[in-house]
């Protein structure tokens, strides 16, 4: 009976652990995801964008430069670097993202009614 007992309570805490606190099975599915966002971490703002369209045409301009646009590192540049100076709350907000959390806790009231606990601000 303590056999039958011992793997009731094995599947039972299998089932609890499985069902309340999920676990990110690979964190190659995170650094997948981060990867994939990497591009779009930083918007370019409206300023550099006009700039880029700019620095554009006047490369254009075989008149002015023969020899081809001198612009092309500045551009690169502006758009290149907005990953280096991303915010790192983005990393940190998708990452949380990632992360299954436990349900919230329910509450049954006295008239048989039910209710979630909502968590105290502040915390």
């Amino acid at each position: 009976m303590s056999n039958g007992t011992t793997n009731a309570a094995a599947q039972l805490q299998d089932v609890i652990n499985d069902s309340l606190f999920p676990t990110v099975q690979n964190i190659a599915d995170v650094k997948q995801v981060l990867d994939f966002m990497r591009p779009v971490t930083q918007p370019l703002r409206q300023e550099q964008v006009q700039a880029m369209l700019y620095l554009t045409e006047l490369g254009d301009n075989k008149y002015i430069h023969p020899n081809g646009s001198p612009y092309e590192k500045i551009i690169k540049a502006i758009s290149g670097y907005r990953q280096e100076i991303a915010d790192p709350e983005f990393y940190i907000d998708t990452i949380e993202a990632l992360v299954p959390k436990p349900p919230k806790p329910i509450l049954m009231t006295e008239n048989g009614t039910y209710r979630k606990i909502q968590p105290e601000k502040g915390r």
